[in-house]
């Protein structure tokens, strides 16, 4: 059975239910229907803990306010926690989501639930990372590969070509992490053969963890040149460690994603460059595509939201500023 009528029938089946409920209630309830606003979309994230999770949060909100559907957000304590995002897509499941919008912990573990949730026709559509069952409907994020490249080619630039530099990564096994990684160690490995990459940690995206992680790689590597951080609780955990060790001006340092403390890290020289993306879009168009595919249309399979490199030298441009606070500043 194809994915529209998948859907269809279980919109056919809440119709029944709704119906079912009103002859037991009587006309006086309060549902609103089986009409177009009685869509309920789950948005599902890795975490609440960053500025990132809560940019995305509020580009879901803002597009669910606009369509006039129920639009929920949830996500695990942190983003080490791959069973509880497992139970919280159970839990859109037994809920009855018309739609589930999930940015995956992992990039084969939440397959089987998934599938699950698409076979009783709910449509998936995956931001930031992806995961590898063909049943999601589309992805939307970074192209994290490009992303992680560009990012190389600053690190070398930074350091001459020429020294080693370490990969303070966030959660091992998400697809944000395998491509931000990716990207960078191909374009080192191919182009900058003069870079030497001395050591890759995971940090599960915890800013304590990627600090004390730093710490070490530090102690055990003096002559180390660079640092490249894949998401902003490594990143700001990587450059605290930098900071306090007195090796700002020694040690180059690329970060991902963007916050209050990376900003003021980049402000102060610890941090060089950042990978900013777009989380407000993310969170906005995985909502907006989801409501499209639930009412027959056809959307892309691939959506790219983008990400700009930032320094001290475009730090208060306009469209930099745009892509550092789109809710505005504080």
């Amino acid at each position: 059975m194809c994915m529209n009528n998948k859907i269809k029938k279980k919109r056919m089946l809440k119709a029944l239910l709704i119906a079912g409920s009103l002859l037991l209630t009587g006309c006086g309830g309060t549902s609103s229907g089986n009409d177009e606003n009685s869509d309920y979309v789950a948005v599902i994230c890795k975490s609440s803990q960053h500025e990132f999770w809560r940019t995305m949060e509020k580009g879901a909100m803002d597009a669910g306010e606009e369509l006039g559907i129920k639009v929920t957000f949830e996500a695990p304590e942190d983003e080490t926690h791959l069973d509880d995002q497992i139970k919280l897509i159970e839990k859109a499941i037994d809920n009855n989501a018309d739609a589930i919008v999930l940015a995956p912990l992992d990039t084969d573990k939440l397959n089987d639930v998934v599938d699950r949730a698409v076979d009783k026709g709910i449509p998936v559509i995956t931001l930031d990372s992806d995961i590898t069952t063909e049943k999601r409907l589309a992805s939307i994020g970074t192209n994290n590969v490009t992303a992680g490249a560009i990012a190389a080619r600053y690190e070398a630039q930074l350091i001459g070509d020429k020294g080693k530099v370490a990969i303070i990564a966030h959660v091992e096994g998400a697809q944000t992490t395998i491509d931000r990684m990716k990207g960078f160690v191909d374009e080192i490995t191919v182009n900058h053969s003069g870079v030497e990459i001395t050591d890759q940690v995971y940090t599960g995206g915890d800013a304590d963890v990627a600090y004390e992680e730093t710490m070490k790689i530090l102690k055990a590597n003096p002559d180390i040149n660079g640092i490249y951080a894949t998401n902003e609780g490594s990143a700001v955990g990587a450059a605290k460690a930098v900071e306090e060790s007195g090796l700002s001006d020694s040690i180059t340092m690329i970060g991902f994603d963007s916050s209050d403390n990376e900003v003021e890290y980049l402000e102060k020289g610890v941090i060089d460059g950042m990978m900013v993306q777009n989380p407000f879009n993310m969170g906005y168009l995985g909502v907006r595509n989801i409501y499209k595919a639930l009412h027959g249309k056809n959307i892309e399979k691939i959506i790219d939201t983008g990400a700009i490199y930032v320094n001290r030298d475009n730090l208060y441009d306009e469209d930099t500023q745009w892509y550092l606070y789109p809710l505005g500043k504080n």
